[in-house]
């Protein structure tokens, strides 16, 4: 569990014209809750933003405006859809003593068997799950094995093997599988299945008329 601390500075101004401001000025909103705790808007320095995301996950520690920090966890990050910058976070204050419910992701590790030997192709279905657990239980991710699955196996939400936490997804919900994926053969359009008959048609006409004309002359 990283000690790093993320530094945070209590802010007065609020909406979206100031939170516009504050972006341009490097920083990124946020807004601090708690059970039995007033809600508190803030702002945090994006460059450290960036670096501590790059080091941390789960639960952290926030210092606000340089008091002793409190245990968090990031409840949500906001992105930009184009710089895919941050620019929004909610922070949640959290009791070491008390269960609480985040969503974790799910890491892949291994080479199917098979996907090595028989040609399949490893579908992973369910990148995230929702756990129960303390504060200090929470992990980065949930790893799943799939170095033994063959074609025609899965893994699923019942078969996760975990520790100190409650897995709150449904048990039958498929995390991976190893599949044969075919190639789709394109469908014919009524339209062109009609104007092929047509034509065959056509053609079986001709040759009647044709016959119906020699006849016709043999007789004369």
């Amino acid at each position: 569990m990283s000690q790093i601390v993320l530094n945070a500075q209590k802010r007065e101004d609020t909406g979206k014209k100031a939170a516009k401001m504050l972006r341009r000025e490097g920083k990124v909103p946020c807004v601090y809750y708690a059970n039995n705790e007033k809600s508190v808007t803030l702002t945090v320095d994006e460059k450290e933003l960036h670096h501590f995301l790059s080091l941390s996950s789960g639960l952290i520690d926030v210092s606000i405006d340089k008091k002793k920090p409190k245990k968090c966890i990031l409840r949500q990050i906001q992105f930009d859809p184009v710089k895919n910058n941050p620019i929004h976070l909610d922070i949640m204050g959290v009791k070491l003593e008390e269960k609480l419910n985040v969503s974790v992701p799910v890491r892949l590790s291994g080479e199917p068997v098979g996907v090595k030997e028989e040609g399949g192709t490893l579908m992973h279905s369910m990148h995230e799950v929702e756990i129960s657990c303390l504060p200090l239980d929470i992990p980065e991710f949930i790893e799943v094995d799939v170095s033994e699955l063959k074609v025609g196996d899965s893994i699923h939400i019942k078969d996760l093997i975990t520790e100190k936490i409650e897995v709150l997804n449904d048990p039958e919900v498929m995390v991976a599988n190893v599949a044969i994926v075919r190639a789709s053969v394109p469908e014919v359009s009524e339209e062109v299945a009609v104007e092929g008959e047509e034509g065959v048609e056509g053609e079986d006409g001709a040759e009647e008329a044709g016959e119906t004309e020699q006849t016709e002359e043999e007789s004369e």
